[in-house]
């Protein structure tokens, strides 16, 4: 339970991020400012996005056909980019747990077609990179 309560402390912070178009190193002290420690799971989350978020914009442009990074909502991007770095960068996280992870986010944050649209993309994305094989 604690590893999700990480993943939606990271959300939070890739979403505000975003949309206030301020560097994650500042959203992470104003989250630390106002709502005191973040999990150091997150805190890695964020960071891995951050030094990744090229590639995982990359690869999720590619996957979700019709669909470039910049015309999705905020909302979503974060959570595809957070739940993409996870499968692909974190070894001690099946891709399956990852997606299934994101596709909760979704459930959470954004409207009822999010989640399938978010777990379509990841496991395009899964495919692509790990050729089909689940590695669990």
């Amino acid at each position: 339970m604690r590893r999700r309560t990480a993943r939606k402390q990271a959300f939070l912070a890739l979403y505000q991020s975003d949309v206030t178009e301020r560097p994650l190193g500042a959203t992470v002290a104003r989250w630390r400012e106002y709502r005191g420690s973040m999990d150091e799971y997150a805190v890695g989350l964020l960071r891995g996005v951050e030094a990744e978020k090229e590639s995982l914009d990359g690869l999720l442009s590619e996957v979700s056909e019709g669909w470039p990074v910049h015309r999705m909502g905020a909302v979503e991007r974060s959570i595809l980019r957070l739940g993409l770095y996870e499968m692909l960068h974190v070894e001690d996280v099946p891709p399956e747990v990852a997606v299934g992870e994101a596709v909760e986010l979704a459930k959470g944050f954004s409207g009822d077609e999010a989640p399938a649209f978010v777990g379509g993309v990841l496991r395009g994305a899964e495919g692509r990179v790990h050729g089909g094989v689940s590695h669990g």
